[in-house]
């Protein structure tokens, strides 16, 4: 029972969860986002928001739950479980949104999201010190 690593037990609740949450952060961005959604048209706009969102999403939801799942399993108690889960999780958050900022089809979308509010917030801006 010293090996740090386990094998991770998925359920169907964790990807249940994800899926809402994924949904949720997607449905909010959309909602109170119209300029950025205008700027970069409705689909691009929702995907660059799905790839950016889902690091941690899956982060929190999967990764850290099936490893959280997969100690306890191996008979590891409450605390050593999620103090071992919040490694893979945090080493999984940092991987994935170094893919999502520089792989390629990814890190067009964030590049292309990152510029749209760029473009709001120097429009605002230049709206309220009277430059515009």
């Amino acid at each position: 029972m010293s090996a740090f690593a386990v094998d991770p037990v998925f359920t169907p609740l964790q990807w249940i969860a994800f899926s809402g949450f994924l949904l949720t952060a997607v449905l909010i961005q959309f909602a109170f986002s119209p300029k950025r959604r205008a700027i970069m048209g409705r689909a691009k706009f929702a995907l660059a928001s799905a790839v950016v969102a889902t690091p941690g999403i899956a982060g929190v939801t999967l990764v850290r739950g099936a490893y959280r799942a997969g100690y306890l399993e191996e008979g590891r108690g409450f605390l050593e479980a999620n103090l071992r889960s919040i490694v893979w999780m945090s080493g999984f958050i940092f991987l994935s949104q170094l893919a999502v900022r520089f792989a390629p089809p990814m890190s067009w979308l964030s590049r292309d999201l990152a510029h749209a509010g760029k473009a709001v917030w120097s429009a605002r801006l230049n709206r309220w010190m009277g430059r515009a």
